[in-house]
């Protein structure tokens, strides 16, 4: 905007625009502790109910850039309050029990409003805030999200304690009321920032393309990876996304400016929070492992070890954005990485005898080393588009987090049983009851593993570092 509202009116409009995106991302996690209940409240299979869970993240994915890019032609805040309204009212039937078809239709609606949210809120905030506040703001925000993506487990857990299922979901009704109310009040015009008419195909192609590999992913979780299914859906993938970039560099105005990409910021960035994002999934999905199964700890004493990495993220994302704002996020981003690198070296060494206290002292450089990547990445991006693709820089944001997450869980069963089964001498998909020692080998072989990923991209991000200080 040309003309940034007062210092006051920003944080509202920050409010406003987080509160949603918290929501959207605590209710992609909170559902997962009640599929259980639901499966006996419905009647239908465990395989069957988890469909619950994967219908919103295939969604949310498959619509992130087409709303990116309908927000910069009609205006991000038109979107967002739009996505408001249908995430509210879908959350609202989704807690009504007509059947699992019922649900699982109120759960695409849902994310199809999420995505409309997700999409535009770090354009919105891009918008309000100046560059010399813009990393203390997507550090708060940042925050924020990743709060609502660790708070699901345990804010569900709670809620079936002591109130019925669709209270999972009614939560969210009140906050969106506020939402909507208060984004009414301050949220900005906001003018559209691109002109010319919609790439109609162009977007389909591309829904269809997000569809055909999130739908593949979660499917080759299930039936395996040598499946038929799997393999279909993953060349389908491939032949939708060569058709995807024929037709958008043919395009007058098209949903996906590959010129984009030739910034290494933007690529980079990008790459950086499909990594990372996927790192921490295998941390998250690895570690309950570790502790419940390995170390025999009981599942309160493990849920308070696992949420300290989380906490300090969130307490020093929003420091980070200062420190972005004051050192520059190139050198921030950077440091960050090396802080993560530590952590999984340090995780990569854990064994059945290593203390807790330890084990807490690893998991911190993981909080850390996420505090401080959150906000130097998300200026990176944003700071490297022009006004006009702010909505798509915003929806490619979501997107390389969901892709991460979804990636990383599957990565870390697999890594995770590799490491197994060699220690094993056979192939094996369960834990190793009885040579829990296989289970270390197995982890720690993982952890080395994203140790050595993370180092590379560190090595590209020192090269861009220096390439662009030569230019």
């Amino acid at each position: 905007m040309n003309n940034q509202p007062n210092t006051n009116k920003r944080w509202w409009i920050f409010t406003a625009v987080v509160l949603l995106s918290f929501m959207s991302t605590l209710t992609s996690s909170i559902v997962n502790i009640a599929l259980p209940v639901m499966s006996r409240a419905m009647n239908v299979s465990t395989s069957q109910i988890t469909w619950v869970a994967s219908s919103y993240l295939i969604v949310t994915c498959m619509f992130l850039l087409p709303f990116g890019k309908l927000g910069d032609l009609f205006g991000k805040a038109k979107v967002f309050r739009v996505g408001t309204v249908i995430f509210t009212v879908a959350s609202f039937f989704c807690g009504i029990n007509l059947g699992f078809t019922w649900i699982l239709v109120m759960r695409a609606i849902q994310a199809l409003g999420a995505s409309m949210t997700l999409s535009t809120n770090a354009g919105i905030i891009t918008e309000t805030f100046s560059k010399k506040q813009r990393g203390l703001a997507l550090g708060s925000f940042g925050s924020v999200v990743a709060l609502g993506s660790i708070a699901g487990p345990g804010l569900g857990g709670l809620i079936l304690t002591y109130l019925p299922w669709k209270d999972i979901f009614w939560i969210n009704v009140p906050v969106g009321l506020v939402a909507i109310v208060l984004g009414q009040m301050v949220l900005p015009k906001m003018e559209p920032t691109s002109t010319g008419k919609i790439d109609g195909f162009g977007m389909l192609v591309l829904i269809l393309t997000a569809g055909s590999l999130f739908m593949g992913l979660i499917l080759g979780q299930q039936l395996g990876f040598t499946n038929l299914v799997f393999i279909s859906l993953m060349i389908a993938t491939a032949i939708l996304l060569s058709a995807f970039i024929y037709l958008e560099k043919r395009a007058t105005n098209p949903v996906m400016n590959f010129e984009l990409f030739k910034n290494v910021d933007f690529s980079l960035s990008l790459l950086a929070t499909v990594l990372v994002y996927g790192i921490n999934f295998v941390v998250n999905i690895i570690e309950p492992i570790y502790l419940e199964q390995n170390r025999l700890i009981s599942t309160d004493l493990a849920g308070l070890i696992l949420i300290s990495f989380p906490v300090i993220q969130i307490v020093v994302s929003p420091f980070a954005g200062w420190l972005s704002d004051q050192f520059g996020s190139h050198r921030i981003a950077t440091i960050s990485l090396a802080m993560l690198i530590v952590s999984q070296a340090g995780l990569a060494t854990v064994n059945h005898t290593t203390s807790l206290l330890e084990l807490c002292l690893w998991l911190g450089f993981v909080g850390l080393g996420n505090g401080l990547f959150q906000a130097p990445t998300n200026v990176l991006v944003m700071n490297s588009v022009t006004k006009d693709q702010l909505g798509v820089a915003s929806g490619l944001l979501g997107f390389s987090r969901n892709t991460g997450m979804t990636v990383g869980a599957i990565f870390a069963n697999i890594l995770l049983f590799a490491g197994i089964s060699m220690n094993l001498g056979h192939t094996t998909n369960d834990y190793p009851v009885a040579k829990p020692g296989a289970f270390i080998v197995g982890m720690q072989f993982t952890f080395w593993i994203t140790m050595i990923i993370l180092f590379l991209l560190f090595l590209a991000q020192v090269a861009a570092n220096r390439r662009r200080k030569n230019t």
